[in-house]
């Protein structure tokens, strides 16, 4: 292995005239010119500074920079060790003369630094040391033997020094991009946070949990696009014997569809006074009341939305349906597994005052199942193969979906899972086009004495 060392070293130190003239013509030609670099640094023990072959290397070199107007500035080791990183000469290029006493951990601080503060160097190594040239020069760190000619090391030097600037703006930039990042991050983070407390106050506008109604049996799928939803359910116990359903589709998406949902379920009026005086508000005059709300308070840029409104008796299963501008409900009959769909006759809300939104009566019989839902079913099941643009286009699968659910087949609360089961399978189903809203009512058997429909 020292054979080997010395083989190297005198390969390197020996080179013949022709090469050291070439090498020099050739950083004569690259630098053309003199012109007024930076300055570079060059540090080695202090010993070393007080005269010897040292001291005649950096003589030598600093006059082959001087040629060139670049200065040559010299430090201790210890000087460069502790030098912050702060001060002007950080990122300044340097060159390293070590002595062939000086420890491994010594060499690998002095790199650390130079890498850190981004600082371009040609490391000049004695033969003791070779075993350090491997790492250095994976650390970005040029290294060269101890006897480098002059002329070589100060054509290196000078490489370095008029690259460097472009390496510091490349830092600079770098430093803004972070900035950048930082700042847009900060920005993403505070936005993640208004969205999740948004979607915290819209669900308070909705029911915490399904209330327990003695002769119906409920479910509910509901599932925003994103952090707030355009849809809005509401399930209501109006009396001891009227339960209202609820369900409307603010158009758009986002926070001023959100926005949109939260006037319309407190602009919804269920039941007028209060005691024995108190009058349920049928639903087509509530949504003709909740029309004219949104009329009067538009802006210049209006605001729709679809909804359907039921009323359920339970002493006489019968429910009162009105819709404006809504997909049709589905009424799934338990003996025949018949399906019948319920077609909104009102307008779209908020468009024009003072329309009148009729309204069905409907007698439902044990065992069958109501459905009202949100037109985000419509793309919730696109079809086998379908990629990009194609998994947003409407499809009728949804039907068969919902009529399954509503079928019998297995409880209620079994049939939705099943139904969200479905909906997770599909592609795309994380990143879903549209917020999607099913409610279920099913009626148990009517109670004893009643035998006839009567309305609300």
């Amino acid at each position: 292995m020292q054979a080997l060392d010395a083989s190297i070293f005198s390969s390197t130190g020996l080179r013949d005239k022709r090469m050291r003239d070439e090498e020099q013509q050739v950083g004569l030609y690259i630098a053309g010119k003199p012109t007024d670099g930076p300055h570079i640094l060059a540090a080695c023990s202090a010993d070393e500074l007080e005269g010897g072959q040292i001291s005649l290397l950096l003589t030598g070199i600093r006059a082959h920079l001087g040629e060139r107007g670049i200065g040559l500035e010299t430090i201790t080791l210890e000087e460069l060790r502790t030098m912050p990183n702060s001060t002007r000469t950080a990122q300044t290029p340097v060159l390293v003369i070590l002595s062939p006493n000086e420890s491994d951990s010594t060499i690998n601080h002095i790199a650390d630094q130079l890498v850190e503060r981004l600082s371009p160097a040609l490391m000049l190594i004695p033969k003791a040391l070779v075993h350090a040239t491997m790492p250095l020069r994976s650390s970005g760190i040029m290294c060269e033997p101890v006897d480098i000619d002059p002329v070589h090391a100060s054509i290196i030097l000078w490489t370095l020094a008029q690259r460097q600037p472009a390496i510091q703006q490349l830092s600079t930039e770098l430093q803004l991009t972070e900035m950048s990042i930082n700042s847009v991050n900060t920005e993403m983070n505070k936005l993640h946070e208004e969205l999740a407390s948004a979607a915290s106050i819209q669900r308070e506008y909705m029911p915490k949990a399904l209330p327990e109604i003695e002769g119906i049996d409920m479910g509910i799928v509901y599932r925003p696009a994103s952090y707030v939803s355009g849809d809005i359910y509401d399930i209501v116990e109006l009396d001891e014997d009227h339960t209202g359903f609820f369900l409307a589709d603010a158009v758009g998406h986002g926070v001023p569809a959100a926005l949109m949902t939260m006037v319309i379920t407190q602009g919804l009026h269920k039941v007028d006074g209060k005691g024995e005086s108190s009058r349920i508000v049928p639903p087509g005059e509530a949504l003709s009341r909740l029309n004219n709300t949104m009329t009067e308070h538009a802006g210049e840029q209006a605001r729709f939305a679809t909804a359907v409104y039921a009323i359920h008796n339970k002493r006489t299963n019968v429910i009162t349906v009105s819709g404006a501008g809504h997909p049709p409900s589905l009424l799934i009959r338990s003996d025949d597994g018949s399906v019948e769909q319920i077609d909104s006759d009102g307008p779209l809300l908020g468009v024009f005052p003072d329309v009148d939104f009729g309204q069905q009566t409907i007698d439902l019989r044990p065992g069958d199942v109501f459905i009202i839902y949100s037109d985000g079913f419509e793309v919730a099941f696109p079809n086998d193969g379908a990629v990009g643009d194609e998994r947003k286009r409407p499809t009728l699968t949804y039907i068969k979906e919902l009529t399954e659910t509503g079928s019998g087949i297995e409880t209620l609360a079994d049939a939705i899972a099943t139904l969200e089961s479905h909906l997770d399978n599909q592609a795309g189903s994380l990143h879903q086009p549209d917020d999607i809203t099913a409610l279920f009512l099913s009626p148990d058997e009517l109670p004893a004495g009643i035998t006839q429909p009567v309305s609300i």
